[in-house]
């Protein structure tokens, strides 16, 4: 068997065309067996023969699965296709098998069970009244006829006929029934275990994914604050003799980056226990600590709707990249951080009057990388205006329309 799974729709319409085509065949062949005495057979309410035209429209309308449609479409599908099938009970064929297979068509078709079990329980009862309808029109004409012609009608040579034929299209039928369900079964199970894979592969780089942004997350936190702690224990070491109280100036400066790798650390374990992260809070303790290590003066100007977590964690990750590389290479003496909504996107700004820098220089390091990492897991666009002694502004816009829906 293929390893490639059959459709639904194309799984049903296989089984339709095989049950039309075995159904015409067999109804040909008794309509064409002789009759004896023709011109006093039973007629039925309605002529026989018009069953071909019922079968033909079936057979044009099993080339459409309306399964993306909308519903009322889906309703008249099988409304139209179960309202050629119930006239044949007035023939006085019997065409159940074909009237399960639209009734099971309805279980595709239409979204609710109810819709479902309606249709099958109308389609039974009133296959059933129309059946009992025509043996009960016919029943007194069809005694007698019988009666009369016995001694022709039961004989071996026109009963085996009549009863093997279409014993062996039903036959043939629910093998065919049998052989479809259980592919289809197998495709189902083929489709779960591959489903199953590919939950598993996104679990694992789910997994990968969040290991890289844990390790992004301590690098941009700790990297920097624990390197210039190790810079001021060489520095208070070096002082230690020579200049005591430089280095007591130094080992102060230790305890306050070492505060401040505590207040990082029970800041990143708090995020990740939790599902909030107050944006606005942590921008204002981050800059409270900026002000502690260095004499900058920063006005900050932040108006931030409450943000999904991530979110909020990337921009806040951002924004003390950006205050980290100010505090080690612009020489300024002023930043503004800013943070509002404008035209549908979340507007983060950090302005400095440092030195500044070129953007397009390769050597233009300075933790931009990361940063601009961050905005494109964001989906997001960071512009960066500087030139030689005019000072840095970085801008980074986050859709906020995008962020709302998440």
């Amino acid at each position: 068997m293929s390893n490639r799974a059959i459709s639904i729709p194309k799984a049903v319409r296989y089984a339709e065309w095989v049950i039309l085509v075995v159904l015409f065949l067999i109804i040909l062949f008794i309509i064409s067996l002789p009759i004896d005495a023709p011109t006093d057979y039973p007629q039925p309410l309605i002529p026989h023969n018009f069953v071909f035209g019922s079968l033909s429209i079936c057979a044009l309308l099993s080339f459409v699965f309306p399964i993306n449609r909308p519903l009322w479409q889906r309703r008249v599908y099988i409304f139209i296709e179960i309202l050629l099938i119930l006239p044949c009970y007035l023939m006085g064929w019997d065409l159940n098998i074909l009237l399960f297979l639209y009734i099971a068509k309805s279980c595709f078709l239409l979204n609710r069970p109810l819709d479902a079990i309606v249709t099958a329980t109308v389609s039974c009862l009133t296959a059933v009244f129309l059946y009992i309808s025509n043996f009960i029109y016919r029943f007194e004409a069809m005694r007698h006829y019988w009666m009369s012609h016995a001694d022709k009608l039961l004989t071996l040579e026109r009963m085996i006929p009549q009863t093997l034929v279409p014993s062996l299209g039903i036959y043939f039928i629910s093998c065919v029934f049998v052989i479809m369900f259980c592919y289809l079964a197998i495709a189902e199970q083929k489709s779960r275990k591959k489903a199953e894979k590919l939950t598993q592969e996104v679990e694992a780089l789910a997994s990968k994914l969040e290991r890289h942004r844990i390790a992004r997350d301590i690098h941009d936190s700790l990297g920097h604050t624990l390197t210039t702690l190790d810079v001021q224990l060489e520095l208070a070491n070096t002082l230690a003799k020579r200049q005591p109280e430089n280095a007591l100036q130094a080992l102060d400066t230790c305890k306050q980056l070492s505060s401040q790798c505590l207040v990082e650390v029970r800041r990143a374990v708090r995020t990740m226990r939790f599902a909030t992260f107050n944006l606005n809070e942590a921008l204002q303790t981050l800059v409270e600590q900026v002000r502690k290590n260095r004499s900058l003066d920063i006005c900050m100007e932040i108006k931030l709707p409450n943000l999904p977590l991530q979110t909020a964690q990337q921009l806040y990750c951002i924004t003390k990249e950006g205050l980290t590389n100010i505090q080690k290479h612009a020489d300024a003496s002023k930043v503004t951080l800013r943070g509002e909504t404008k035209f549908n996107n979340i507007v983060l700004e950090i302005v400095d009057n440092g030195k500044g820098f070129n953007p397009d220089s390769p050597q233009a390091g300075f933790g931009l990388k990361g940063m601009q990492e961050r905005v494109d897991v964001l989906a997001g666009e960071m512009i960066i205006k500087s030139g030689n002694t005019k000072g840095t502004c970085i801008q980074v816009l986050i859709p906020f329309l995008k962020i709302s829906r998440e």
